[in-house]
């Protein structure tokens, strides 16, 4: 009975391997192999033979971790800097097809997570081949991940106490899991071929960080794998821009402005905090002017206005707000309402904010929770003050404590970066304790009292909100409005 399931188990197996090599010969029939030491020569020399452009571009490896291309020519403004014809880059199509794992997902209609899956089953196909087409790409995709969170041990995890990075690290990784079991669970072929989880990680955050989103037709976004492409490092202020060539039918990386030879090239991976960076990519940076601070405003079950307030909001208890380095913003305003709707504790104030929303389909404290009375925004500015406190008491270091490290040319990389993500929500947290004590400092006096200090420098960031909401509730309050 045992041999009998071993010969059908090897008989499986050899049919799974025919299939895959079946649709590869078919798909992928000439094969050239790269035998140069050197993976990077054999990735410029595969590109090459595919009728890539890459002439203008060199490779330059700082690290494992730290790949970068520099211009190995000038390149004028508007000139293309690479170009990779649709042969030799990965789209969602491509992987859907040539996949074996992939071709069964969809036969079972299993619907991934992510439609990186398909990619990453896509990668770990070509990985496990020896004589894969797309194997000088693979061999040049970085070997250690584990400056990445979700491959943080217990000890990194604690240097990211109290920031909200943490939660969408775990979160991350349950998603990752959930994954990676389902697959083995509904596609046989996914467990038979002995795939483990930190490959499918590996490849998986490999996928996310390498990944280009692009517009093939009108309408139409694509996210594609584009190899050397990918080398090209982030910055605020890049110079390229990237997108797809119908006529040429390829994607394309074409100069901003006049590149000089040997400038390191970059390009704006795009408007995000530092948290979307650290998880997707595994740096953060002191100087991104995106970079926010993740908190939850939540009503306090003792209030004896609590079942009032949780009717008006449909049920919810609990918000998430956002605070960024400006104070003058939307997401200041917006934190402000809710932490104000939190706040209400007169009877009088409540009904008239459900007058004022009357006609909204859906309340949202943060939109539509405005300044009713002087005295609500003084308990709102205290109790907004004693949040951002607690926030900030739940880091693992202080700011001061994080300079030090950073000056210290001992602090391991991957550290480094952690240290720079927390900084910066610690800084902003800082900064908006800063602004509460600056209203509650103002905000017990007359109306003229205010006027005269809104003229002075040091209180510009809260000025257009004194001007037009504590003013006049002021004069009000003063029976001279």
């Amino acid at each position: 009975m045992l041999l009998q399931t071993c010969v059908l188990a090897i008989a499986l197996v050899q049919s799974l391997t025919q299939e895959d090599s079946e649709y590869e010969l078919k798909t992928k029939s000439k094969r050239q192999t790269y035998d140069d030491p050197d993976p990077y020569k054999n990735l410029i020399q595969w590109l090459q033979d595919g009728k890539a452009e890459v002439s203008k571009v060199q490779i330059e490896v700082k690290s494992e971790g730290y790949r970068t291309l520099r211009a190995s020519q000038f390149i004028r403004q508007g000139e293309w800097v690479l170009f990779v014809p649709r042969t030799h880059y990965l789209s969602l199509e491509e992987v859907k097809k040539s996949c074996l794992i992939n071709r069964k997902m969809i036969q079972l209609n299993y619907i991934p997570n992510n439609i990186q899956t398909y990619f990453v089953n896509h990668l770990l196909q070509e990985n496990r081949r020896q004589n894969s087409f797309w194997k000088p790409y693979i061999d040049v995709l970085p070997k250690d991940v584990s400056g990445f969170p979700t491959y943080f041990d217990e000890e990194q995890d604690a240097l990211l106490k109290g920031s909200p990075t943490l939660f969408t690290v775990m979160n991350q990784r349950k998603i990752f899991k959930e994954e990676y079991e389902n697959l083995k669970e509904a596609v046989k072929e996914f467990q038979r071929y002995g795939y483990t989880y930190n490959d499918f990680a590996k490849f998986r955050i490999l996928t996310i960080s390498r990944s280009f989103p692009v517009y093939i037709g009108e309408n139409e976004q694509q996210q594609l794998l584009v190899p050397l492409a990918d080398f090209i490092n982030h910055d605020n202020n890049g110079f390229l821009q990237y997108g797809y060539s119908p006529d040429a039918d390829g994607f394309f990386m074409q100069a901003i402005r006049n590149i000089q030879k040997g400038e390191e090239l970059f390009y704006n991976y795009g408007q995000w905090s530092n948290k979307y960076f650290f998880m997707n990519y595994g740096f953060a940076s002191l100087t991104n002017p995106m970079n926010q601070f993740d908190f939850d405003v939540c009503l306090d079950r003792n209030d004896r206005m609590f079942n009032m307030k949780v009717d008006l909001t449909g049920g919810n208890i609990c918000w998430g707000n956002r605070l960024v380095n400006e104070t003058d913003h939307d997401t200041f305003r917006q934190s402000l309402a809710t932490v104000r709707f939190a706040q209400i504790s007169k009877l009088d104030d409540f009904l008239q904010l459900e007058e004022d929303v009357q006609n909204f389909n859906q309340f949202w404290p943060g939109w539509h929770t405005t300044p009713k009375t002087i005295e609500l925004e003084k308990a709102t500015f205290k109790a907004f003050k004693e949040l951002l406190v607690s926030e900030l008491a739940n880091f693992a270091s202080t700011i001061e404590d994080d300079q030090r490290r950073l000056n210290d040319p001992k602090t391991p990389e991957f550290r480094r970066h952690i240290i720079m993500l927390t900084m910066r929500e610690k800084q902003i947290i800082k900064k908006n304790i800063e602004i509460c004590d600056m209203m509650l400092s103002i905000i017990d006096k007359n109306s003229e009292e205010i006027k005269n200090l809104m003229r002075y420098y040091n209180y510009r960031e809260i000025a257009r909100f004194v001007n037009s909401e504590i003013i006049p509730m002021k004069l009000e309050q003063e029976g001279l409005a």
